[in-house]
């Protein structure tokens, strides 16, 4: 096959060792990284699931560079937003300046760069709909595809901009976010001989050899196994509820734990909802750090001096030794002190350690709710899920989340406090 019969013109290997980037660390594109070149070359339409850390929008910069290089060409990168596309965009824009290739247009506000070839390169963000109609493409890519909820961006907008040139190329790259979207659908139709012009590939971590086996393991011990599985093993895994909470396990009548009993400690987590729930739990801990949530408040409107009455009460009745609040709280935690006399610690606010310390408590049977007195608690634990359209993982936000950053304030402060005394 002649360099006119394919689709990237320039020779990569060449290239590559033009690139001061990688001619200086002595870099070499990975398994995942050929396999996006491979898959473009011998598909219109190339869907590149590659795991975190693989280097797929290094990989992707690379292409749209080279395909730059060609006269007269327009690449475009779409991602769900802005600060999302501007990896390819900052990794493409660096290579210009390190080859000091002359540019007639450098828009970094508008986010356009024409150079003196006639060769567009331009940045768009999926949000913003109006900016995607009208435009032609020889190479469109779409990064963090499955972030985006849906593919009416590129059949209704983008699919028509693929159509001026008869060897158009687009390219979507994205760690998998589950079965229940269009990105999914599309990996299928590239793994459909009846779609002669799609293909599909799936890389995990180990298409990296940077990668090592340390690296693996520290990512596997900060992580569910779910949220793992879909960032470093690239499984389709739709995470959806974030603890695996159970009515019979871990809801019951909690009559052995009484005020004052001297055989528990007693911990607070307090939420504070200014437009949102204000949330405050109680948790009793005993000494093979079994975790009991045995009281709660939750109060969607009212001034902090209605909350402090309520809380007071029940940090009263309880004799609570510490309550953790959110540190971005500092106001309140003032006011609750001076105004109240309620003295609250600032809660460790690392969300997914958090997260996975409960979990961690959840799967060995550690955490109960009491049915009479914390069953709100219970329903939002039960209900608390992962957000499937965030490049980084992280729960969705609404009436699940108060109770339950109120539980993971106190426990793992409590939890993390103890390692810092004595580790």
């Amino acid at each position: 096959m002649s360099n006119n019969d394919k689709f990237f013109k320039i020779n990569l290997e060449k290239l590559l060792q033009k690139i001061p980037m990688v001619n200086q660390l002595e870099l070499k594109l990975n398994e995942s990284q050929w396999g996006m070149l491979e898959g473009l070359e011998n598909n219109r339409f190339w869907v590149h699931i590659s795991a975190r850390r693989t280097g797929k929008s290094y990989a992707a910069a690379i292409l749209a560079f080279a395909k730059l290089l060609e006269p007269g060409t327009q690449v475009m990168v779409v991602a769900p937003n802005f600060s999302l596309s501007s990896i390819i965009w900052d990794y493409t824009t660096q290579i210009i300046r390190d080859l000091a290739l002359e540019t007639e247009r450098f828009n970094q506000k508008d986010k356009v760069i024409r150079l003196v070839n006639g060769s567009t390169f331009r940045l768009l963000s999926a949000n913003n709909r109006d900016s995607l109609i009208g435009r032609a493409a020889n190479l469109l890519i779409v990064d963090e595809a499955a972030i985006i909820p849906n593919d009416e961006y590129f059949t209704r907008d983008l699919r028509p901009a693929l159509s001026t040139f008869p060897d158009s190329r687009c390219l979507w790259i994205s760690t998998p976010r589950g079965k229940g979207n269009y990105l999914y659908e599309y990996y299928l139709r590239g793994q459909d001989p009846e779609f002669d012009n799609w293909g599909s590939a799936r890389f995990t971590w180990r298409a990296n050899p940077l990668l090592n086996q340390i690296d693996i393991d520290e990512a596997r011990k900060s992580m569910s196994k779910n949220l793992f599985g879909q960032e470093y093993e690239c499984d389709w895994i739709t995470l959806g509820k974030i603890f695996n909470i159970d009515e019979n396990k871990h809801l019951r009548q909690i009559e052995e734990i009484n005020p004052g009993d001297y055989r528990y400690e007693f911990l607070g987590g307090l939420d504070i909802g200014y437009r949102d729930e204000t949330a405050f739990v109680v948790l009793a801990k005993d000494s093979e750090e079994n975790f009991y949530v045995v009281d709660e408040y939750v109060a969607k409107e009212g001034t902090t001096s209605t909350h402090a009455i309520y809380i007071k009460e029940i940090a009263e009745k309880w004799d609570i030794d510490t309550i953790y609040i959110d540190s971005a709280a500092q106001q309140t935690k003032a006011d609750l002190a001076y105004d109240y006399d309620i003295y609250c610690e600032n809660a460790q606010k690392s969300v997914n350690d958090g997260i996975l310390a409960i979990q961690n408590l959840v799967d060995n049977d550690k955490l109960v709710f009491d049915i009479d007195n914390a069953r709100h608690s219970f329903d939002s634990m039960a209900a608390y899920r992962w957000n499937e359209r965030t490049e980084k993982q992280k729960p969705v936000h609404d009436w699940t989340s108060h109770c339950c950053d109120a539980i993971r304030y106190a426990i793992y402060s409590n939890l993390r406090g103890q390692v810092s005394i004595y580790a």
